[in-house]
């Protein structure tokens, strides 16, 4: 499934990567290792290790090549804003080791590692700074260093460091002035420690908890979590009318993939869904009760279906498809019986059938049957 293949991309540590822009605003980072006329194969990071992806050039809209080491950065930092902060911190380790006292790239990485709930590891990791730079240091990474304290409880080393960031830089009124606002609200903070620490855990774990069941979903039933919750509400709507009707349900459906990883990293549903741009529904049902329905009750339960998914992803226009499975010889296939798609020069949904007519007398039937 495209969504689940691109959801796992990452820029490759330490080579020469290539952004590849598909047209639908998608893009693919990693390291090209073959082009030709038709297509590109491009290698990309994947849970296991590594994957080499080949895409039709039909679907580029273009290539951009990131050699420098801002562009590199900058890179990293994209990854982090979408949600992708392990793939980061590949990056950005690698790019420590080319310049280990880059106070941009260390920042990034205390930024990826923080997101991941490793926050000694980025303390430690801005602390290292301070070892190899004693002089002339970054007065933005000491703030964040002195942010990371206070939000550790370390009231005393937060207090140090942001004094320490505004005497490196006397001639800078606006750090004094941010600086001044930062120790008062180390003392906000301890007058409600205990309030603000029980309020942060539960934050944190709420994230926790969303990440983990949005990385652990039935895949039978979706080809993510929340496609995975759309086929079990969907599921309990036809069973209230026709409990033995529907023997499963596969909602699939596709986002950037910028989208899905801010989505898998706990970020929220209702920002996820506003930017699915496909969505497809594949009902399975019981053949001899969906023959013996009427017509009319049967493209009912498929515009419900279709207003349902349209409802929870505004930006589709869904397709509804449903299957049976059927025995041939010692093989199961699965036959078409019925689908719905949107016609938008009818602007209507037309509902399509592969089976014959079952009209209920006096009744009219404007769907055509495929033969």
């Amino acid at each position: 499934m495209l969504i689940a293949v691109i959801g796992a991309l990452c820029l490759g540590g330490g080579v020469t990567a290539e952004t590849i822009h598909l047209k639908g605003g998608s893009k693919v980072t990693g390291r090209i290792v073959e082009q030709s006329d038709d297509t590109v194969k491009v290698e990309v990071k994947v849970d296991s290790g590594t994957a080499v992806l080949s895409i039709k050039r039909s679907r580029i809209e273009r290539i951009e090549t990131a050699t420098t080491f801002s562009d590199r950065l900058k890179g990293a930092r994209d990854l982090i804003s979408a949600g992708q902060h392990r793939d980061a911190e590949t990056e950005l380790r690698d790019l420590l080791k080319l310049d280990p006292r880059h106070a941009g790239a260390r920042m990034a990485l205390a930024e990826a590692l923080y997101a991941l709930f490793r926050h000694e590891e980025a303390i430690k990791t801005l602390e290292n700074y301070l070892i190899l730079v004693p002089v002339q240091r970054d007065p933005e990474l000491m703030m964040q260093l002195a942010l990371y304290y206070l939000e550790a409880q370390n009231f005393r080393d937060a207090r140090k460091t942001a004094r320490e960031a505004a005497d490196l830089y006397p001639e800078n009124k606006d750090l004094g002035a941010r600086v001044d606002e930062f120790l008062k609200r180390i003392e906000r903070v301890r007058n409600g420690t205990e309030q603000l620490r029980e309020r942060d855990t539960a934050e944190k774990a709420e994230l926790r908890k969303r990440r983990d069941e949005r990385a652990a979903f039935d895949k039978q039933r979706g080809n993510c979590f929340d496609a995975q919750k759309a086929a079990d509400e969907m599921l309990a709507w036809a069973a209230e009318g026709s409990p033995k009707l529907v023997l499963g349900m596969l909602v699939d459906i596709g986002a950037p993939d910028d989208a899905l990883a801010a989505y898998l990293a706990g970020g929220e549903e209702k920002v996820f869904r506003d930017r699915v741009t496909r969505a497809q529904i594949t009902v399975r049902v019981d053949q001899s009760r969906w023959q013996d329905m009427y017509d009319h009750q049967k493209s009912v339960l498929m515009y419900g279906w279709y207003y349902q998914l349209r409802a929870r992803y505004p930006k589709t226009f869904p397709t509804v498809l449903v299957v049976c499975t059927v025995k041939e010889g010692n093989a199961e296939k699965e036959r078409n019986l019925a689908r719905a798609t949107w016609d938008g020069r009818k602007d209507q949904i037309v509902v399509d059938r592969w089976t014959k007519e079952n009209r209920e007398p006096g009744r009219p039937v404007r769907a055509k049957v495929i033969k």
